[in-house]
């Protein structure tokens, strides 16, 4: 696979469904996973997509005010290229970037690509979607058993940190008061 090359199945923007707020999701193609009951089926192949530069992909989910969230299929098949794409948005944004994944938090730090790409994102959903533990309108995941992890408070602690928005939300309005 070329390392500059991003196989991309779909770009929406302006969703409220794959992490807080207003959010681009970039929906990569290819899916080593493949949960059963999965939503995305149609993703899996990786050339069920179209491949597009970095550089493209960049100029597509950050012209405007949302934040990032890469999702799938599975994000971690393109790992290196999508590191790429993570640091330019960092070095050059301030949007947050929220990854969906099959693996689970502790299998990607035990993978060098897998957490060079972790380490630039902020939120982390992790784990397989397991329709025995699907629950109709969970927030941000699909079933009980995925985890939803706060990457940077995690890797200063050296422990899973779940993600908490209500904390968030207090700090958000501690500032306009």
């Amino acid at each position: 696979m070329n390392d500059k090359l991003l196989y991309v199945a779909d770009i929406v923007q302006n969703t409220i469904v794959d992490g807080t707020g207003f959010r681009t999701s970039l929906y990569l193609s290819g899916c080593d996973i493949r949960c059963e009951g999965c939503h995305n089926k149609s993703l899996w192949d990786i050339n069920s997509g179209h491949a597009m530069d970095i550089d493209e992909v960049y100029e597509k989910i950050t012209g405007n005010f949302t934040n990032i969230t890469f999702i799938g299929g599975e994000p971690m098949m393109q790992a290196e290229p999508l590191a790429l794409l993570a640091e330019k948005i960092k070095t050059n944004t301030r949007k947050d970037i929220w990854i969906y994944s099959g693996h689970t938090y502790e299998e990607i730090l035990n993978n060098k690509a897998y957490f060079k790409l972790l380490k630039l994102c902020d939120v982390l959903v992790d784990g397989k979607f397991d329709k025995s533990f699907y629950k109709n309108n969970l927030r941000f995941k699909g079933s009980t058993n995925q985890r939803i992890v706060d990457i940077k408070k995690s890797l200063e602690k050296n422990n899973i940190i779940l993600w908490n928005d209500e904390e968030d939300f207090n700090i958000d309005y501690n500032i306009r008061n």
